[in-house]
């Protein structure tokens, strides 16, 4: 009789061992959704953007390039590589910029105007009007350097645009390995690489964007025929920029699209949609899946010690 309680007791015990770990296990998993519900803009599998501030309604008219052909040429170019995209144009803010690095994007394809400042950098504009007269202190909380406004030839407002200072100081997270192409004049002229630069600090791969002044609708042609050397034809970042021919316009000198580092010239866009990324959510799942594996192991050999 007290052999037969001992037994009934250690199976009592290694029953109770089972409950509590299956108890903590669901208590994870609960955990984790809740924090999963409440957080959706984690980022979870690599994705991709495009930034439209030239179709934003919130610009004038004549600082307007609307061109939904290219829009949606990018878009089936890019689900060629992402599953999701993502699309900014007149949520194309100064809020918006700050958060950009945090949220798990690997292809930028920012349209956008800018401007060439003093300090020899470009400021990436933002959809958003200085209204000097309603809301003079909107973004005080940002320095100077951080912040400029920019003035858009014929346009009569001004623009809040980021500079280098709002990229290093002020955006949350870190790119990884994001490529940014900036359709944007000037992007990468001479003597003004510290917008490029402090990209590449921040986790940037590559910055490619033109060194000189380029006309809205060259600039959309050459952009797309870059993806599509970049994502159709799967080009080096070298190759596929070298294949894009110079242009020139009546009112501008001649431009080239161009790229930074140059060290970088070999790199290849990813597939992200066949390579073996697992976002968050499911890193929980499999580590609580192991856990319960783990468990029932542990109980298993526990067994087999208790019962020899």
């Amino acid at each position: 009789m007290k052999a037969k309680n001992k037994g009934e007791t250690k199976k009592f015990a290694q029953n109770k061992r089972l409950i509590c770990a299956t108890i903590a296990i669901i208590t994870i998993i609960l955990l984790a959704s809740i924090f999963f519900y409440f957080h959706p803009n984690q980022p979870s599998q690599p994705k991709a953007a495009i930034i439209d501030q030239l179709s934003s309604s919130q610009l004038s008219a004549g600082s307007q390039h609307k061109n939904e052909t290219f829009v949606k040429e990018v878009k089936e170019l890019l689900y060629k590589r992402f599953s999701e995209i993502d699309y900014y144009s007149d949520n194309a803010t100064v809020d918006q910029y700050s958060r950009l690095s945090s949220l798990g994007y690997k292809l930028i394809v920012w349209r956008v105007h800018s401007a060439l400042d003093p300090e020899n950098y470009v400021a990436i504009c933002s959809s958003e009007k200085y209204d000097p007269i309603h809301d003079p202190r909107k973004y005080e909380q940002y320095s100077g350097d951080q912040l400029k406004l920019c003035n858009i030839t014929g346009d009569p407002y001004s623009y809040f645009a980021i500079t280098p200072y709002f990229i290093k100081e002020c955006m949350s997270g870190r790119f990884e390995d994001t490529v940014i192409i900036l359709m944007s004049c000037n992007g990468l002229k001479q003597g003004y690489y510290k917008t490029a630069e402090t990209f590449i600090e921040k986790g940037v791969k590559v910055f490619i964007s033109w060194d000189g002044w380029i006309d809205p609708s060259d600039n959309d042609h050459a952009t797309a025929l870059l993806l599509d050397y970049l994502i159709n034809k799967n080009n080096t970042i070298n190759e596929a920029v070298g294949n894009i021919p110079q242009y020139f316009s009546p009112f501008y000198v001649s431009s080239k699209l161009d790229y930074y580092p140059l060290e970088v010239g070999n790199y290849h866009i990813p597939n992200y949609k066949q390579t073996n990324i697992t976002n968050k959510a499911d890193f929980v799942a499999i580590a609580i899946s192991r856990k319960i594996k783990t468990k029932k192991q542990l109980t298993m050999n526990q067994m087999v010690l208790d019962s020899s």
